[in-house]
């Protein structure tokens, strides 16, 4: 091997290390930061968290807002259905179609208490959104967005203080075709002990 060959594959090598190490400290910091923020790690693809915040609006025994958030962990955008809206206090806003499960522990098995997508997707609704538009976004590599601002997902039926819960999100709008690209969360733990009365409540405010 002549000089000037060894000295192309010394900077071959040389970039290939710098790539490589590059890469693996990109990902060793996104996986360090997530499990700081919500103590487990993510693998490539969409991924969605439960939080939630402290929050009353006036539900006897409710304490928590929860919602999903989705985030993007691959190398290309993502296209989103979503569905732009202006409430009835003339606020702007965006939220994705997902739904709420809970666990039964009688079953063995996650069932869905509520599910926001379909023919009553993002249409207007007293007291609630005035106007509405189905729209498409793309969600970028590494990017985040909040489905929906938060609801007291432990005043549905038939949830309890200490039952498993989890969200899951959908890429599209389509009642059909929802389920075959679902993302779950990881489960939460339901913090509120609602007192229930006669009725349901308005959990989305």
């Amino acid at each position: 091997m002549d000089k000037e060959t060894r000295r192309k594959y010394f900077w071959v090598r040389w970039f290939s290390a710098t790539l490589i190490t590059t890469f693996v400290v990109l990902i060793g910091g996104i996986e360090y930061i997530h499990h700081y923020d919500y103590g487990h790690f993510v693998s490539y693809g969409l991924h969605v968290d439960a939080l939630n915040r402290d929050t009353d609006i006036g539900i006897p025994g409710q304490t928590k807002m929860y919602w999903p958030r989705l985030s993007n962990y691959t190398l290309w955008p993502v296209k989103l259905a979503a569905c732009d809206y202006i409430t009835d206090a003339m606020e702007p806003g965006t939220e994705y179609p997902y739904a709420v499960q809970r666990w039964n522990t009688s079953s063995n098995a996650w069932e869905t208490i509520t599910e926001v997508n379909g023919d009553s997707y993002c249409h207007p609704y007293p007291l609630g959104m005035i106007e509405t538009n189905l729209v498409y976004k793309r969600l970028w590599p590494g990017m985040s967005v909040e489905v929906m601002e938060g609801e007291a997902t432990g005043a549905r039926e038939p949830f309890q203080k200490d039952d498993r819960a989890r969200f899951v999100v959908f890429t599209t709008a389509n009642k059909n075709d929802a389920w075959k690209t679902a993302i779950p969360s990881a489960p939460f733990v339901i913090q509120d002990q609602v007192i229930r009365g006669n009725g349901s409540f308005r959990v989305r405010h």
